[in-house]
């Protein structure tokens, strides 16, 4: 089963865009050019009345648009806001700011302290540096040893407070607990703020085992689940998922969190080893702080106390006295850009939507107060006003497009798109987008056109389907593109069919034939 935190659902909506210039007026052609013709010829194929969509396509040599249809209409984005969020978070730190999580000794207490970084014991940072999940604890055992400390004789004491205390947001659908897409977003956060659980069958009709990472003590595991003979499971059970998902059984091994507490329930039945689903946790700060006290047990390290949240970092400041510390965890932006867009993890996007926030009130107000998706959204914004791309119709609620009380327009990502094509961080935003074809959400799509012929970011939500990038010509041009379905029913796939036409016509460009 492939990792389920490396894509995320987002919106059916479509927009389309080629830019090379911000907050432009459209330049209506004249008469309809054969481009024209052909691709309104696809975008319109599916209208039933309710489906609506805005369009751009914008030859980044030149400025011009090359097609547009409703480009300030307000549409849900689904995960097409993640480009605005990390476009933001980009300018605003650089490509190359560390985020930092810092373990400090205080008397015989050990310090977890946190500044609202998502990577940290992320696996698939982890595995594309030949680490696991549970290496960065090694590393802290490694320097508490270094440090002469083999005994903690007081309690692990965690400051989560660098980010606001709301860890999952009011508008998103209470159905999503436990989801690892809608995982809560802590000033501490580990492993995605989610438990993996692997399940291994024996005796047929015993109770399978568990394999739980990372270990802690606070969570608790109900395990209904069976182990199966495989001659039991009936030829033909798995019946068809749709839209990229894999067959199930009934029986399914599977996992769920109860709404408001650390309780997982397994069920189902296994006739192999079998990774559930990552599932998410309800207090990011404590689960970072159980699963370190219960490594250092593991790895030799008493902890005699337990763990207590604090109400203020250790020192009064979010960085902790030099002689205090005795390791930091450091993520590279690199790695949280394309964990936000190549792999659209909500979580990435939210944190840095908070984080942003925070350094934002430092810089306009003068205040050290906790990151919130309020001041998050006025950094974005005040990104956008300071680039020309006008904000009239932006409603920004969270950083990932999760929400559905979100609102864009493909004027306004497709000029997101342009800004970032002429920015000094250029090439960092374009390295953070999803290769069509080989990578990230875009991996299994448009597999039949050259390689890296388009470069881009993807969004998917209930009646939501979004795909915006970059599309590189047969004749050299480079294309911006946005384009945002909403409004739909049924399956995504329809629409995500009629991008990809679209796309595909615009490599051919300028050579375009009307015809349908």
């Amino acid at each position: 089963m492939p990792n389920p935190r490396s894509a995320f659902p987002a919106l059916a909506l479509l927009t389309l865009v080629f830019v090379t210039g911000c907050s432009a007026e459209p330049k209506h052609l004249s008469t309809r050019d054969p481009l024209t013709t052909k691709l309104d010829s696809i975008l319109h194929r599916r209208d039933d009345g309710n489906t609506v969509f805005g369009a751009r396509v914008i030859d980044t040599r030149t400025g011009k648009e090359l097609y547009t249809h409703d480009i300030d209409r307000p549409l849900m984005p689904a995960s097409n806001m993640k480009l605005a969020t990390s476009a933001a978070g980009l300018d605003f730190f650089g490509p190359d700011y560390i985020f930092k999580t810092y373990l400090a000794i205080d008397g015989d207490d050990l310090w977890l302290i946190g500044t609202g970084d998502p990577a940290c014991g992320d696996l698939a940072i982890a595995k594309a540096n030949k680490r696991t999940t549970m290496s960065m604890l090694d590393d802290w055992v490694a320097a508490l040893r270094k440090r002469g400390i083999n005994h903690v004789r007081g309690q692990i004491r965690f400051y989560d407070g660098a980010l606001e205390s709301q860890r999952i947001h009011p508008s998103w659908s209470k159905s999503f607990a436990g989801d690892w897409y809608a995982a809560p977003v802590s000033g501490l956060n580990f492993n995605d703020n989610c438990v993996d659980v692997k399940v291994t069958p024996g005796k047929p009709g015993q109770p399978v085992s568990l394999t739980v990472v990372p270990a802690t003590t606070l969570n608790q595991f109900v395990n209904n689940c069976t182990s199966a003979d495989p001659r039991s499971v009936p030829v033909g059970a798995a019946a068809s998922a749709g839209d990229g998902e894999e067959a199930k059984t009934k029986d399914q091994p599977d996992i769920k969190r109860d709404p408001d507490a650390n309780l997982f329930r397994i069920t189902g039945a296994a006739t192999q080893p079998t990774d559930l689903p990552s599932t998410s946790v309800t207090d990011p700060g404590a689960f970072f702080a159980d699963a370190l006290r219960t490594h250092l047990i593991s790895r030799g390290i008493p902890v005699d106390g337990g763990i207590e949240r604090a109400e203020k970092p250790l020192g009064g400041k979010l960085i902790p006295p030099t002689s205090k510390i005795v390791a930091v965890h450091e993520s590279k932006m690199s790695d949280v850009m394309w964990r936000i867009n190549k792999s659209s993890q909500n979580l990435f996007a939210e944190a840095m939507c908070k984080m942003l926030g925070r350094e934002w009130s430092k810089k306009t107000t003068h205040t050290d107060v906790p990151g919130s998706w309020s001041s998050g959204g006025e950094a974005v914004k005040a990104f956008l006003t300071r680039n020309g791309i006008d904000t009239s119709k932006y409603v920004i609620v969270d950083g990932s497009g999760l929400s559905r009380e979100n609102r864009v327009t493909v004027r306004i990502i497709s000029d997101v798109l342009v800004t970032m094509n002429k920015s000094p961080n250029r090439d960092a935003f374009r390295a953070s987008l999803s290769v069509a074809g080989k990578d990230g959400t875009l991996k299994n799509r448009l597999k039949d056109l050259p390689p890296n012929t388009m470069i881009g970011k993807t969004g998917y939500i209930g009646s939501v389907r979004s795909l915006s990038g970059f599309v590189k010509t047969r004749s050299g041009d480079e294309l911006v593109i946005s384009i945002i379905y909403n409004g739909f029913k049924g399956s995504v796939k329809p629409y995500e069919e009629l991008q990809d036409e679209v796309v595909r016509t615009l490599v051919d460009w300028p050579n375009i034939s009307s015809s349908k």
